[in-house]
């Protein structure tokens, strides 16, 4: 049942080509997270196929995004909820192929709200990844990516998952701008370079319901998003921008 409090969570869903996926995707959010559809804001990423159409069926937002680029499509929406005075009191961002335990979110909401943290982040290590839904290449960034973390800030994380909450007028001073693969780590550095609370929690993690990863579908894709993510750290590290 919808909690009258989660009319003030608005939760972001970049989507990109996921027209075997969406529908059942959506349907376990609307059914198991909590939320009703008014809650859910999906951007559709320069999708070829009918991932908009399917999304505009089931009489969920859904804005069009025709530049390519997870961080395009956040800043997107972010720029529709200025623009509409919309003024929820968190952020939520999911993905749109049904990896993300839709069971987890009322956790996540929870959790910020008792913590009175800035960020919370859904980790999949400390919680359960599904056995092949993670490539060795992800893993192997993200650890990379945690240990460069606990190098320069001192702190300990274990993951750069993508089911997370956070305030939405911390997100603001942020002021994010990666447009593409960069996101969620420039969240992270971020919110830690200005001070502000982030924790982590355990996360159930599955395999996509269909298709291919546009992160870790090839090799090559994989390296060059992983190449990004460390050129965003550094950047952020060394020039605070």
């Amino acid at each position: 049942m919808q909690n009258e409090e989660e009319n003030n969570i608005l939760c972001i869903i970049p989507a990109r080509d996921e027209e075997e996926s969406i529908e059942q995707a959506l349907s376990g959010l609307l059914q198991n997270s909590g939320l009703s559809s008014k809650n859910f804001l999906v951007v559709n990423n320069a999708s070829k196929d009918g991932t908009f159409s399917i999304v505009n069926r089931m009489g969920i937002k859904v804005l069009d995004c025709p530049q390519i680029g997870y961080g395009n499509a956040c800043l997107l929406a972010l720029d529709w909820i200025h623009k509409n005075k919309c003024q929820p009191e968190y952020i939520l961002f999911c993905d749109a192929d049904g990896s993300d335990d839709p069971n987890d979110i009322q956790t996540l909401i929870k959790t910020i709200r008792e913590s009175n943290s800035d960020l919370v982040i859904g980790s999949r290590t400390l919680g359960n990844a599904e056995m092949g839904s993670l490539s060795p290449i992800q893993i192997f960034g993200n650890a990379l990516t945690c240990f460069l973390i606990r190098i320069f800030f001192w702190r300990n994380y274990t993951d750069m998952g993508p089911l997370r909450i956070i305030r939405y007028q911390s997100l603001l001073i942020l002021g994010m701008k990666d447009t593409t693969w960069g996101w969620n780590i420039e969240m992270h550095i971020k919110a830690l370079q200005k001070n502000m609370k982030v924790i982590e929690i355990p996360v159930q993690y599955r395999k996509r319901i269909a298709g291919v990863s546009k992160i870790s579908g090839t090799l090559s894709m994989s390296l060059r998003v992983g190449s990004k993510i460390l050129y965003t750290f550094f950047k952020l590290l060394f020039f605070g921008k």
